[in-house]
């Protein structure tokens, strides 16, 4: 709605009374065409700035009311595994459903990691930052880490390397399931079992479930320099409900005594190769450079961190054997996990 004006079209007015009129008719009619475009640029501001912070509350507020009772729900197999497969109906799963993902607790963690704060170790949140690059795990779980499949409620405990389930009509079945680890209701898996099949009754997979590992560099050979290094790792993360195969690089500084986030490190993963098998299932392989993957949700990069992520599934590994290249302080590591 703006107005543009050409002046060099306007020609110069003369001191007569017909040419004042008109004179004074234009000015009034780009005074009234002005405050037009203001208003109107005004009304546009205030809307997109009303759904920021509509949003911003939104969430907010869900993370304030947040209740251990309140999570996502897939009633059957078909719903969860759609949910990895299915961006859209993932995205209107996690907007539709009133709880907070345990995403919301990561983002608190890494603007802790980039406000620079020397005590931030002392806030109880940190605990949970061995969640962090869990993927889609993060909205699957709420920030008591807990999902209802089936009929059953899951709850994903990393720190221990266990995945606690109990069935969803149990009298006070979430508060038991948090607080009560070795109540009569409550079965406890190791994280490395794929559960799902379990959870919701189908036939059984006699394939031996492959071992969570990680190769991980944050020593000397990672840095810079004294205050600066990239971390880099290779990990099967394995949780029971959720299995992936990533490799990440991170750049890091250290201004107090701990290490925070480095926005200006670039690090990268050159080449990444992996040869896998699923339980009762296929086989995969590949081997070439991350930017050359066929899907960009696997892969990320900015002036932080490096991310790819090319397997992301409900179901377990009974093998696998991966390389990774990565680029950053320090130069150029080859990190390798495998097992058969």
């Amino acid at each position: 709605m703006k107005t543009r004006i050409n002046f060099e079209n306007i020609e110069p007015l003369h001191f007569n009374i017909k040419r004042l009129k008109t004179s004074i008719s234009h000015s009034f009619l780009l005074m009234i065409l002005s405050l037009l475009s203001l208003a109107c640029q005004k009304s546009i501001e205030d809307i997109n700035d009303s759904s920021v912070e509509k949003k911003n509350i939104t969430n907010v507020q869900k993370t304030i009311n947040a209740s251990p009772e309140k999570m996502l729900y897939f009633a059957t197999l078909d719903e969860y595994e759609n949910f990895f497969n299915n961006p859209e109906f993932a995205n209107l799963k996690i907007e539709t459903t009133d709880y907070s993902p345990l995403r919301n607790t990561i983002e608190e963690i890494n603007k802790l990691m980039d406000s620079e704060d020397p005590n931030m170790d002392t806030n109880p949140i940190m605990e949970d930052a061995i969640y962090d690059n869990y993927g889609l795990l993060l909205d699957i779980l709420n920030q008591k880490k807990l999902v209802r499949l089936g009929n059953y409620i899951v709850r994903v405990d990393l720190a221990n390397n266990t995945v606690y389930t109990i069935p969803s009509d149990t009298p006070d079945a979430v508060n038991t399931i948090l607080n009560k680890s070795g109540n009569e209701f409550i079965t406890q898996y190791d994280n490395n079992t794929e559960l799902v099949p379990i959870l919701f009754n189908l036939l059984g997979c006699n394939d031996r479930w492959a071992i969570h590992k990680k190769e991980k560099l944050d020593n000397e050979s990672v840095r810079c320099s004294n205050k600066k290094r990239t971390k880099k790792e290779l990990t099967y993360q394995a949780a029971g409900i959720y299995f992936s195969i990533v490799g990440e690089a991170k750049g890091q500084k250290k201004p107090f005594l701990i290490w925070v986030a480095d926005n200006y490190q670039y690090p990268d993963i050159s080449y990444f190769s992996y040869t896998l098998k699923k339980r009762c299932g296929s086989s995969e392989s590949w081997g070439g450079d991350p930017d050359s993957w066929t899907g960009s949700l696997a892969w990320s990069s900015d002036g932080n961190k490096a991310t790819f992520r090319p397997y992301q599934s409900t179901h377990a590994l009974k093998e696998y054997n991966v390389y990774a290249n990565i680029v950053g302080c320090g130069g150029t590591h080859t990190l390798h996990i495998e097992d058969y």
